[in-house]
């Protein structure tokens, strides 16, 4: 795992270890919850980093890092519905990326006109959580682990930008170009929210096929759509 210390909401860092060939995170205690917006962006930006690495399928038996004991896989439900991840019951946990976004209400299900354009021009994915194929001919949720397929969700970014710039205008210490830059994405997202693109759209932001990767046979929507997004933060 690399070690990895990201912006917390009270100023102080959150340290996070993040293991890029499996998409996970460990959280120590109560880490995701102090996680800032500016740190979320962060993660965005080293996963979409590591995209292209060699992809490793989670297994469900990982010991804790800490002490060695077999992880628990646990769900909890949050405002964007139920997630999961692996327990420690006493140093912390091992969230799939996909799992850590849709607790923090990145994520969306594929809609319905999105499954009809996918299981004609892919034959097969990767699931976001784990790794292991899909196949879009059975279904759209993952046979190994049960996650759906997903993308990000536009209204989600859309709000944590707004974050940040506020947070930046309350410290009144950031740069004229990263304002300016932050502000042309704040502009991209909001017309992205009002339009709602046609998902049969190629390069649409709702889901990127014809973008990054997203024709190969191991795809992952949800990779795609974090490279969509920093293409459009700039």
């Amino acid at each position: 795992m690399e070690h990895r210390a990201l912006e917390g909401k009270l100023g102080a860092d959150i340290e996070v270890d993040i293991c890029f060939a499996c998409h996970v995170l460990w959280l120590d205690k109560r880490e995701s919850l102090q996680l800032s917006a500016g740190g979320t962006l962060d993660l965005f930006r080293a996963l979409n980093d590591h995209r292209d690495d060699a992809r490793h399928t989670l297994g469900g038996s990982s010991p804790c890092p800490r002490c060695g004991v077999r992880l628990k896989l646990t769900s909890d439900i949050g405002k964007g519905g139920r997630f999961s991840y692996y327990k420690c019951g006493t140093h912390g946990r091992l969230t799939p990326f996909s799992e850590f976004l849709r607790e923090k209400e990145f994520v969306r299900n594929l809609n319905p006109m999105e499954q009809e354009r996918l299981k004609a021009e892919v034959k097969q994915v990767q699931c976001s959580s784990c790794g292991a194929p899909v196949e879009l001919s059975k279904g759209f949720a993952c046979t190994h682990c049960g996650s759906p397929l997903t993308v990000l969700d536009a209204e989600a970014v859309d709000r944590t930008l707004r974050e940040l710039h506020q947070a930046d205008a309350e410290r009144k210490s950031v740069s004229p170009e990263a304002a300016e830059a932050r502000a042309r994405a704040l502009a991209a997202m909001e017309n992205v929210r009002r339009e709602r693109p046609d998902p049969y759209e190629r390069g649409s932001f709702n889901i990127t096929i014809g973008g990054s990767g997203a024709q190969n046979a191991g795809a992952d929507l949800l990779s795609s759509s974090i490279n969509m997004l920093l293409k459009v933060l700039g």
